[in-house]
């Protein structure tokens, strides 16, 4: 497995940034977390890959994760999607882009998306609609997640 995904480097398959959780890996291979991780401890000795909580990524040339700013990225997300709120980018109804879609422009897990629209959803900027998808709320009509 490790050569496999050594080779997925090497040959773009595997991009510089994106990331991918045990999980996602588990599912690629049919494989157990354990070979999993023993993959990646090989692939991280050789420095071809980077670790952090959300996940492994290939390592870029010149780029790391994300220095510290005394905010999380769940907080840089949620701040992210209340600007676009704000300016105008959805309006009242439109529906914002997919968690997958969030998570792949911010290289983070779906699991942080959906915690970063929380705060979101519970103020009622946003209304989930499942299985539709995430909306801006309608102030005149909607009320916070849940009261309709």
């Amino acid at each position: 497995m490790a050569a496999d995904l050594r080779d997925r480097i090497a040959d773009g398959r595997w991009p510089p940034g994106h990331v991918l959780t045990y999980a996602d890996i588990q599912q690629l291979y049919g494989t157990s977390r354990e070979t999993v991780a023993a993959a990646l401890t090989r692939l991280r000795d050789a420095g071809l890959v980077e670790t952090r909580r959300m996940g492994t990524r290939p390592k870029d040339a010149g780029k790391g994760w994300r220095v510290a700013t005394g905010t999380s990225i769940q907080d840089e997300i949620t701040t992210h999607v209340r600007g676009q709120v704000e300016r105008g980018v959805y309006g009242p109804g439109d529906r914002i882009p997919s968690l997958a879609t969030l998570a792949a422009e911010h290289s983070v897990s779906v699991a942080t998306v959906r915690r970063s629209l929380s705060p979101l959803l519970d103020e009622g900027v946003l209304i989930a609609r499942r299985p539709r998808g995430t909306f801006v709320a309608n102030e005149r009509t909607d009320g916070p997640a849940g009261a309709g």
